[in-house]
């Protein structure tokens, strides 16, 4: 993310090297490597949440009296590393880091409250005694009819997904350190996108090299969607 006119040239340099350290732990640690890219949106709430957080809140105050007060010299050296510039990378990875667990953890709390939500509504219409119970029967038959539809389309449509004809290169193993990511994609995946590659195929192959192709987009204003689909068009 490039530096603005307020902006000194240091937090772009540490920007910068975040997005390193972030890219190298994800292609590093499988337990991370199917986190998503960072954003610029990522970058700003994590930058805006430490000002908040370090200068406003956790940075403690000299001299406080409190009915339980912290000794002064364990506060001054809470405020040395809070001033201490060598681990604002350091921090400023871990929080973007966190973020993007938590909305993954979100997300699937999110399905969890929709399927516990929808669990409910079949409740409620089966055991509605005050309705006939030949127009409880139909409603349920149409919603497994719904449900038989949705379930046929997902196992035809989205089942196997695109199946490369031999096993891809993986982006960490190239040979040519110096290759960047639209290079490789050229190299390795642009021939497959005619026959129906899409980006969650990518994903599905090498998880470590959709995440630094979506950052080098990202930091050179190139949508993914301008080399590869994000997804393939739904059948009829």
């Amino acid at each position: 993310m490039p530096a603005s006119a307020t902006q000194p040239s240091a937090d772009a340099k540490q920007t910068e090297q975040a997005l390193i350290l972030y890219n190298e732990l994800l292609m590093s640690r499988n337990r991370l490597a199917a986190l998503p890219p960072v954003t610029r949106q990522d970058l700003e709430v994590v930058r805006h949440a430490l000002h908040e957080v370090v200068w406003f809140f956790m940075t403690p105050p000299k001299r406080a009296k409190t009915a339980l007060p912290l000794r002064e010299e364990v506060k001054a050296e809470l405020r040395c590393a809070a001033e201490s510039r060598p681990i604002d990378l350091y921090v400023e990875t871990v929080a973007l880091i966190a973020l993007k667990l938590g909305r993954r953890q979100e997300s699937s709390r999110s399905l969890a409250s929709d399927t516990d939500a929808l669990t409910d509504l079949l409740d409620t219409l089966t055991f509605d005694h005050r309705r006939p119970k030949r127009a409880i029967m139909e409603t349920l038959r149409r919603l497994k009819n719904n449900i038989d539809a949705r379930i046929a389309y997902v196992q035809n449509a989205r089942s196997k997904g695109f199946t490369f004809p031999h096993p891809v290169e993986s982006y960490a193993e190239r040979k040519d350190k110096t290759e960047k990511p639209n290079q490789f994609f050229g190299r390795v995946y642009a021939k497959y996108v005619p026959l129906g590659l899409t980006q969650a195929d990518i994903r599905r192959a090498d998880p470590a090299f959709y995440n630094v192709f979506h950052v080098w987009c990202s930091r050179n204003h190139r949508r993914p969607e301008s080399f590869v689909p994000a997804l393939r068009p739904r059948r009829d």
